[in-house]
């Protein structure tokens, strides 16, 4: 007889849809506490699975990977957003794709983007000047975002979006949260029937799209002399295959960058000011750290090795709030993770959010400690997620957060506004869900 995983109770006909709604990241962590390391949810008519060991995932996305690919709910929601891209493809597509993207993020290339993080962000910091002169509070979360999206438009694009950055970052919360709320209902409207959800998601695509034909378009009509992404993109092709992306192509992978390259880097930063607010003298480590390194000059590349301390924040931000808390696949054939049965069809969660809180692989799971990551090998760490799908763009967001957490830190002392709620808001990214506004004392 087939071995059913532990679940943890639900209601008799909606199983444990109404927790997935109110309060997911809950849902698991109890999950996981109360019936172990495989875990069985209904949601109505559907069966997940939760997997939350080291030896699961690798079974997963690593050693069994061909039974579980990415037609799942979630890739089917984003795919409205970004169509068939790196992010949601499958199989030979997929392969097609991150063959001929991956020379784009080697190190080289993203070594050539240092100073235009730290021209933006230097940028930012003018204005946040203003504001703590005018003892101003800054929205942290808001401006990680306007941020991030600047950054990825000059590296990306080779252009300049400053007046696209505050309607970008409304367009992208209509995108995701419309996503989202996709994947936590059992039954949805076709995408094309006028719902006020339809119409709001259609419009703020329409908005992102626009931008991005043009660039691509004035891309095509003049040719940058220093290539980006974008233009590499256009140009690429794969020596033993021949393929390239059609214009539909390129701009399905140009979106997916600008929603996995901007909100993901800009949501970990924004968590990052909140802990390090919550942790002062890790403030002043990076400080320090940065002033012996730098100085009062900008970062370079060669810089980034040798802070970190830093890194180590980031590190640590990203096990407390991993940007991308889960990650779903289907099952194209029954298996048995952990001695339990995984039917075929059903869903299976990682998440990382839940797997980075795992006692027996984390001392004081819940407490802010940077310095745990001075040792390198956390078998239970997966931010970016492993295996073949690992992302593609680590080391450029890596980079990004060694630039500008300390290029803040050397101008302001930050501080929270007293009695200010934070809390963590899934969607496809883990957001700050009141904003983080912040007090600056230079």
């Amino acid at each position: 007889m087939k071995r059913l995983a532990p679940s943890p109770q639900g209601a008799f006909l909606t199983g444990h849809l109404h927790r997935l709604r109110r309060d997911v990241l809950g849902l698991m962590i109890d999950g996981a506490r109360q019936c172990g390391d495989v875990v069985r949810f209904r949601v109505g008519p559907m069966v997940m699975h939760l997997v939350n060991h080291p030896d699961h995932v690798a079974h997963v996305l690593i050693r069994h990977r061909a039974n579980y690919d990415k037609a799942s709910r979630s890739s089917s929601a984003l795919s409205l957003i970004c169509g068939e891209s790196l992010l949601t493809a499958n199989g030979a597509s997929w392969q097609r794709r991150r063959k001929l993207i991956q020379p784009m993020f080697h190190r080289t290339v993203v070594a050539g983007f240092i100073d235009t993080i730290a021209d933006c962000t230097a940028i930012m910091l003018t204005d946040w000047q203003r504001k703590a002169q005018a003892r101003q509070p800054v929205e942290a979360a808001s401006e990680m975002m306007q941020l991030t999206f600047r950054i990825v438009g000059r590296c990306l694009f080779g252009a300049d979006l400053e007046q696209e950055a505050r309607a970008v970052e409304e367009a992208m919360h209509v995108l995701v949260t419309h996503t989202y709320g996709r994947w936590r209902s059992i039954v949805n409207a076709p995408p094309g029937w006028p719902t006020p959800a339809n119409r709001r998601f259609a419009k703020a695509l329409a908005e992102v799209d626009a931008i991005v034909a043009r660039l691509i378009a004035r891309q095509r009509a003049n040719p940058p002399a220093q290539p980006n992404l974008l233009s590499m993109l256009m140009a690429s092709q794969d020596a033993e295959s021949g393929f390239t992306l059609s214009d539909a192509e390129v701009r399905n992978e140009a979106i997916a960058f600008l929603l996995a390259g901007h909100e993901t880097t800009a949501n970990a930063l924004a968590w990052s000011l909140h802990l390090l607010d919550r942790h002062p003298q890790w403030a002043d480590a990076i400080r320090s750290e940065f002033q012996q390194v730098c100085g009062d000059r900008l970062p370079a590349m060669a810089d980034l090795a040798q802070l970190p301390q830093t890194l180590h924040v980031f590190e640590e931000t990203l096990r407390l709030y991993p940007p991308i808390w889960a990650m779903e696949r289907h099952v194209i054939a029954d298996d048995e993770i952990g001695g339990f049965f995984i039917p075929r069809g059903s869903g299976l969660i990682i998440s990382p959010y839940t797997l980075h809180r795992h006692p027996a692989f984390w001392d004081r799971p819940e407490d802010f400690l940077p310095e745990r990551f001075e040792r390198r090998d956390h078998p239970a760490y997966y931010p970016f997620g492993a295996g073949p799908r690992y992302c593609i763009g680590s080391e450029f967001a890596l980079a990004e957060a060694r630039v500008i957490l300390p290029m803040i830190l050397r101008h302001f002392e930050i501080e929270a506004l007293p009695g200010h709620p934070i809390e963590p808001e899934p969607a496809i990214t883990l957001r700050m869900k009141h904003g983080l506004p912040l007090k600056l004392r230079k």
